[in-house]
């Protein structure tokens, strides 16, 4: 785990691969994308992984080291689908020795989620990367998969981040097809594997080579980030929430300010005159100078002047008489 955590310093993309006990569930070639997910998401929520490969690289290509990591989990009485270990068994597995000296899935995960969290911008690369992606899910939460595809593809963003299929990318490359095998599309790029094919290690390897290629000679690889084979919504992370936001901003222009505008608590009475005299001179350009305002009401006459009645407020009239 140390190495991994020392490499990870320098090689921010891992390719991976698994090898597990199979499907529990054949899914149709025409299921949608729901019955994909439901099919998918029993056999991973019901099997065991049996073995993962990691490989550490940079985008030069660049291999700062493969990993093979066997687990001890994987029993005789567990979940399996019979012709998928036969083809194990066939391509040199030895499930009984990987059972006997292999380590636990928990504490391999619950190691491996502290140095992630520990390091930004990783970037996970597979090849028809639905299940490999499924099982890292399930190891590294401890709980089974979210009940829809949706949410899926949020957990698998908020956890691993940012991830990219070979087979998508394949499909999306004039020259090549998604139908191609990780062997098939390796030898259209003139690349030779390391290994033996179906062990989880030189899988991995493989993948992140021919990744390496593909972003040499394919146009726009990033626009293929969060697209896995077989899943109905994109992983969309947050180095990708951030290229959409910008492409966004640059289509459409900054966004307006904040409304309403408030002035500050405090003015400043020198501010507060110019303010008024600003807005007194655009309402008289507008609409002409407003009429004075009303006098303050009641307008009271002062108690004493020239014009009130002498002392007392008593008028002297002159005496007339009525015979």
């Amino acid at each position: 785990m140390s190495l991994i955590e020392d490499c990870l310093r320098n090689y921010r993309f891992i390719a991976i691969d698994t090898e597990f006990p199979g499907c529990l569930r054949q899914t149709s070639p025409h299921a949608t994308d729901d019955e994909r997910y439901n099919d998918m998401s029993f056999s991973v929520d019901r099997t065991k992984l049996i073995q993962l490969g990691l490989t550490l690289f940079d985008i030069n290509g660049r291999i700062g080291g493969t990993w093979e990591i066997n687990f001890s989990d994987f029993g005789v009485d567990d979940a399996r689908n019979e012709k998928s270990i036969e083809f194990l068994r066939r391509n040199g597995l030895d499930l009984r020795k990987i059972r006997e000296e292999g380590i636990g899935i928990e504490g391999f995960f619950s190691e491996m989620f502290w140095i992630l969290k520990k390091t930004r911008n990783i970037t996970w690369v597979t090849f028809h990367g639905y299940y490999d992606i499924a099982y890292l899910l399930k190891c590294f939460t401890g709980e089974a998969l979210p009940f829809t595809s949706e949410r899926f593809s949020k957990a698998v963003a908020r956890i691993l981040g940012s991830v990219y299929d070979l087979k998508v990318m394949a499909g999306r490359y004039q020259g090549l097809s998604c139908r191609l095998g990780l062997e098939s599309l390796a030898h259209e790029l003139g690349l030779n594997r390391v290994g033996t094919a179906h062990h989880a290690g030189s899988d991995s390897e493989l993948t992140a080579r021919v990744f390496a290629k593909m972003a040499k000679i394919c146009n726009n690889v990033q626009d293929s980030e969060g697209l896995v084979y077989g899943l109905g919504y994109r992983v969309i992370s947050d180095r990708l929430k951030q290229k959409q936001h910008m492409i966004h901003v640059m289509m459409t222009g900054p966004p307006p300010p904040p409304f309403p505008l408030l002035r500050p608590m405090f003015v400043p009475d020198r501010l507060k005159q110019k303010l008024d005299m600003i807005h007194h001179l655009m309402m008289k350009s507008s609409y002409g100078l407003p009429p004075p305002p009303p006098p303050p009401f009641p307008l009271l006459r002062p108690m004493f002047g020239p014009y009130f009645p002498p002392s007392g407020g008593f008028v002297l009239m002159p005496r007339v008489s009525l015979s």
